[in-house]
């Protein structure tokens, strides 16, 4: 009795017998094919959705360390710019409390005149006598710049100690090395803008570099006042 197969539905179904003319190779081989087609795509879907799937996070890592890496730089130009409004204010506190004069007008006499220029001056707070620390006694901290401050701005640092320091003579050298932050320090007489008698206002920006290379800015600013000011 002889068997057969069927491939085909419709009015136009035919049947072959097993094993007669190659008719089981041609009902096989093409859904052999189809299978291994259906395995390609299905392989080139989940690799498009497995790198969609990895894409996102990997940018956001991305953008999170630009981001950590500016917060951290914003951090030191602010720590920067705190240090020179407290070196002058330093320098107040001595100067106020040595102040011997009938008026009690050299209590920022010789402060203000290191740094009234219009274009400020740099600190370096390595700079002071032995025993007179950030006081109006030379070497001073403050160091005036005479035109644009320039290169004179760039703030260095000791990696192996993480001292912060400026020169207005010229670049330093090792173990210092420059930083990507530059900082002046600028000093206005709020009362007399030649001569104050009782406040002046101090202002310390420092200067980076953000993204794409834009120049960020920070900027404090802090009046001080005469301690023993002349009242008549």
């Amino acid at each position: 009795m002889m068997l057969f197969s069927f491939f085909h539905t419709g009015a136009n179904a035919r049947k072959l017998p097993h094993g007669a003319g190659g008719g089981a190779a041609s009902s096989r081989y093409p859904s052999v094919r189809y299978r291994a087609g259906i395995t390609l795509v299905e392989s080139i879907v989940s690799i498009s959705l497995l790198s969609f799937a990895v894409a996102g996070p990997m940018t956001l890592a991305a953008q999170s360390i630009k981001a950590s890496g500016m917060a951290r730089a914003e951090m030191i130009a602010t720590h920067l710019a705190e240090e020179g409004l407290e070196v002058v204010h330093s320098m107040r506190d001595n100067a106020s409390a040595d102040d011997n004069s009938d008026g009690k007008t050299a209590w920022m006499t010789n402060v203000f005149a290191t740094c009234d220029s219009a274009y400020g001056c740099v600190v370096d707070p390595t700079s002071h006598s032995a025993s007179n620390v950030w006081n109006v006694v030379t070497p001073l901290p403050l160091q005036e710049c005479s035109s644009a401050c320039g290169n004179a701005s760039i703030v260095y640092i000791n990696p192996a100690t993480g001292l912060y320091r400026q020169q207005l003579s010229g670049p330093l050298t090792a173990p210092f090395v420059a930083t990507p932050f530059r900082r002046t320090v600028t000093l206005r007489g709020i009362d007399n803008p030649g001569t104050p008698v009782r406040q002046v206002r101090v202002t310390s920006v420092v200067t980076y570099p953000g993204y794409g290379g834009k120049t960020q800015t920070v900027s404090l600013s802090e009046d001080l006042y005469n301690w023993f000011p002349y009242l008549h």
